[in-house]
C-alpha cells in the first residue's frame, strides 16, 4: 500500500515493488541502527542482508527456493533484531575458524542463524563466481553438525536441502527445527579466501 498520485492510497504489487519495500525496510533498519548504536560505524550492506534473511516470513515450501529467495521481507522483525542485538559482525581469515556460542531456552520452537559477506566483484563470464567462500554450521550439544540450505541450480524445482556445506552463495541459513535446550556451537570456516580476510 502506498501514496497514490490522485490522492489517499492505492495498493501496487508485482516484482517492481518488492525493491522498493526492501529499500524502505533498510532505511528503517538503518535508522535503528544509528539509534541504539550513536557511537558505531553502520553495519556492512551484508549484516542488512543477513537480517532481512533471517527474519523473513516464510513462502511456500521450507527454506530458500528460486522463486522467493528465502521469503517475504518483514520490518518489524528485522528492526527488533537490531534493537535486541541479534547480529554479529566478525572476521575470519584462510584456514581460521570463528565460532560462537547460542544458548536455546525450552520454549524456543527454531533456531535460524544466517551468514552473509560482501564478496569482492568475480571473475566476468566465470562459474561459480564466489571469490570467497565462507562455510556455516552449527554443532548441537551432541555433536551433530546442521549444514545450510542449499538449492540445485541443475534442478530448480527441487526443494531446499541441509545436507552438505555451501559453497555456491555469500548467503548460508542454517534451521535447526524443534531444537533441544542447550549450547549451540555456531562455527565459521574460511574454506577459500582468495582475497585478505572477509568481514
Amino acid at each position: 500500500t502506498s501514496t497514490s498520485s490522485s490522492g489517499g492510497y492505492t495498493t501496487k504489487c508485482g516484482t517492481s515493488m518488492a525493491s522498493p519495500t526492501v529499500a524502505g525496510v533498510a532505511a528503517l533498519m538503518l535508522e535503528q541502527f544509528r539509534l541504539s548504536f550513536p557511537a558505531t560505524a553502520d553495519p556492512r550492506n551484508s549484516t542488512l542482508k543477513a537480517i532481512l534473511a533471517n527474519s523473513a516470513a516464510e513462502i511456500g515450501d521450507s527454506g530458500p527456493d528460486y522463486q522467493s529467495g528465502y521469503g517475504s521481507v518483514r520490518g518489524v522483525p528485522a528492526v527488533e533484531t537490531i534493537i535486541e542485538e541479534r547480529f554479529l559482525e566478525a572476521e575470519v581469515a584462510q584456514g581460521e575458524t570463528y565460532s560462537f556460542i547460542i544458548l536455546v531456552d525450552p520454549e524456543d520452537t527454531e533456531l535460524k542463524v544466517t551468514l552473509a559477506w560482501d564478496d569482492p566483484p568475480g571473475t566476468p563470464n566465470v562459474d561459480p563466481v564466489l571469490v570467497n567462500d565462507l562455510d556455516l554450521r552449527v554443532i548441537d550439544g551432541n555433536s551433530v553438525t546442521h549444514f545450510p540450505w542449499t538449492l540445485d541450480p541443475a534442478t530448480p524445482e527441487n526443494p531446499a536441502v541441509r545436507t552438505v556445506a555451501d559453497h555456491a552463495n555469500n548467503l548460508e541459513q542454517v534451521v535447526i527445527d524443534a531444537p533441544a535446550p542447550g549450547a549451540y556451537r555456531v562455527e565459521v570456516e574460511g574454506f577459500n579466501i582468495a582475497e585478505g580476510a572477509t568481514q
